[in-house]
């Protein structure tokens, strides 16, 4: 079954049942790195995506700040949480994007969902109603690639767009749909408490 959130306890060590752990614990005071395979919308969709995240803040009462423009993704899979860049497992996984194959498609959202995370917060994100077969067929074949080659993948996640986080609940609500062509797909590297996506390496989906 695919996890709700890909990307929030399992970085903190929560998902043994000992409960979160401190990343500056677990990896000697230095801040946790992340590398994942992800979508970016377009330039003017991450704009429009960033002014519905005000509104909906407003309208939900939260407090959290919206994640901004420049860092809004979709999540495919990923590798989990180091205590330094990892370099030869950042080859690694360029090696393995570069041999993955698909079509361009369309993606769209048309609802919001709270999905839980670490710490008391939860991320309000968006979701889809409908999401398109090839984003799900990226997903797989990326995590099969990352299994197959002896690196630690995280399970992929129900595709989503997460706005940011807070700890009051929000309601699953329907919004105006907003969608993109998808043409290509990237690998990002996040250093915790940079507020930075660091984008390694993106390659072409198939537009025949």
């Amino acid at each position: 079954m695919r996890r709700s959130s890909p990307d929030q306890l399992d970085l903190f060590g929560g998902g043994d049942g000992t409960g979160p752990v401190d990343p500056s614990q677990r990896f000697g005071g230095q801040p946790w790195t992340s590398c994942f395979f992800a979508v970016l919308p377009p330039p003017d969709v991450a704009r429009a995506v960033d002014a519905l995240g005000h509104q909906l803040r407003r309208s939900m009462g939260l407090r959290g700040k919206l994640i901004g423009p420049d860092r809004y993704h979709i999540t495919l899979c990923g590798t989990g949480a180091f205590g330094a860049p990892p370099f030869e497992i950042i080859e690694r996984l360029k090696q393995i994007g570069r041999s993955m194959h698909g079509p361009v498609f369309d993606v769209f959202f048309d609802q919001t969902a709270a999905f839980g995370g670490s710490y008391g917060q939860r991320s309000l994100v968006l979701t889809s109603s409908d999401t398109p077969p090839a984003l799900i067929d990226l997903q797989a074949h990326l995590y099969d690639a990352i299994k197959l080659a002896k690196l630690p993948g995280d399970e992929p996640s129900n595709p989503h767009m997460t706005l940011l986080y807070d700890k009051r609940p929000a309601p699953q609500i329907g919004i105006p749909r907003v969608s993109f062509a998808v043409r290509e797909f990237v690998l990002i590297r996040s250093i915790r408490g940079t507020s930075h996506h660091d984008h390694l390496a993106h390659w072409p989906l198939d537009a025949r």
